[in-house]
């Protein structure tokens, strides 16, 4: 789905990611690879493999779209305990396959003393925002006000749907005045239900595909 931002044509991914055609840029957050591993260390016995997942789905919409830039908007891992040996080799497999793309990570809530595991991988870090213009990319966990449209992730939103007998939670898409909150990438995230305003724009990930929430007053 393509949407206007600051005079900027921006496409929704059903994959829970953005592409910006114009720069080949592709913006995701929260993909919190390793939360397997970062559960095991803290003795939950929660199966290793889930990052496979997600690092395919983001090799596919790399190559799909002929993307030149990925900005990862912070969570990439989940905590220092993230990156086991099965991670870690994964990840290099993954990066060698995309030697030709530039990557930019914001650093989130959740890289917190991750810094030097994180050094291993062709990241350009960012330890605050990111001024992109016409967009201010932002992890989302601080404010900062700016006179760019904000582009954030670190919510995890979840829109809520009541239609007849039909209840479900789906990830989505929250748009308001100047800023637009991404859903989590992860596919071990959880999330939170938003409470929109009437004047936001809210677009729902279902299985391939998305679709406008039309918001209650």
């Amino acid at each position: 789905m393509k949407i206007q931002l600051a005079s900027e044509e921006i496409e929704l991914l059903p994959e829970k990611a953005f592409h910006w055609h114009k720069e080949r840029l592709l913006g995701l957050s929260d993909i919190h690879i390793g939360k397997a591993e970062s559960y095991q260390h803290a003795g939950v016995p929660l199966p290793s493999g889930a990052h496979r997942e997600d690092l395919d789905k983001m090799s596919f919409l790399i190559e799909r779209h002929h993307i030149e830039k990925v900005v990862i908007l912070g969570d990439w891992i989940h905590t220092q305990h993230s990156i086991s040996e099965l991670v870690f080799r994964d990840l290099h497999r993954f990066f060698h396959r995309h030697s030709n793309v530039h990557w930019t990570l914001l650093l989130g809530n959740h890289e917190r003393n991750a810094f030097e595991l994180l050094q291993d991988f062709p990241f350009h870090m960012v330890s605050q925002d990111l001024e992109y213009p016409p967009f201010l990319f932002t992890h989302g966990h601080k404010y900062r006000s700016s006179p760019f449209f904000q582009i954030q992730g670190h919510t995890h939103p979840l829109v809520s749907i009541h239609e007849g007998p039909l209840r479900m939670k789906l990830p989505c898409f929250h748009l308001e005045k100047d800023c637009l909150t991404l859903p989590a990438f992860g596919s071990l995230t959880g999330g939170y239900v938003i409470r929109p305003k009437r004047t936001d724009q809210v677009f729902a990930v279902a299985e391939n595909e998305i679709f406008e929430v039309r918001t209650r007053p």
